[in-house]
């Protein structure tokens, strides 16, 4: 293991883990805390008819944020990565997606991207959130492409289980197409 990983583990890649898991689990408790008001929000964005769609939207104000809290501690820790690294992205884009409808249709909506609290931005949606988007953005891609690095989960159970990891190197397949 080169000490250039593990620097870049150690500056980079898990307090990036940590922050961006950190900020969505933050987003979540507080919206889980109030699932009401959660799905007022969203009916607020105006994207979908509150009347026709009720359904959707009560599932989303139930569903998003245990998406968040489960992908944001499997950041945390470090476990599937990509995988949560990419479900954080997606969820990202949507939000900026919802927030630009929101901008651009002059709609009057409160964000409640964290609950009652307004980091960073006011609760009155506007491009300060879609700023933040696209800053939280960055880490998610990062982490995409490098993973989580020497002190995730992930690479702790590549070595127990005798796996190397691909900043090492692919194994050798051999003939027959087994792994050697």
């Amino acid at each position: 293991m080169s000490a250039k990983r593990w620097i870049e583990s150690v500056l980079l890649q898990f307090p990036l883990r940590v922050g961006l898991g950190g900020v969505f689990c933050l987003a979540a408790w507080t919206k889980m805390g109030d699932l009401q008001s959660f799905a007022e929000a969203i009916k607020g964005f105006k994207i979908l008819d509150a009347r026709t769609h009720e359904h959707l939207i009560i599932t989303a104000a139930f569903t998003m944020p245990w998406v968040e809290m489960i992908a944001g501690a499997m950041l945390i820790l470090g476990l599937w990565t990509r995988a949560s690294a990419t479900v954080i992205a997606l969820m990202l884009i949507m939000f900026m997606g919802a927030l630009l409808h929101v901008i651009f249709n002059d709609v009057p909506a409160d964000c409640s991207c964290f609950g009652d609290l307004s980091l960073v931005c006011p609760a009155t949606v506007g491009w300060c959130q879609v700023i933040r988007d696209v800053v939280l953005l960055v880490p998610a891609g990062y982490l995409m492409w490098r993973g989580g690095g020497n002190l995730a989960l992930d690479t702790l159970c590549e070595r127990k289980c005798g796996i190397r990891t691909e900043q090492e190197g692919s194994p050798e397949v051999d003939d027959e197409g087994f792994r050697g």
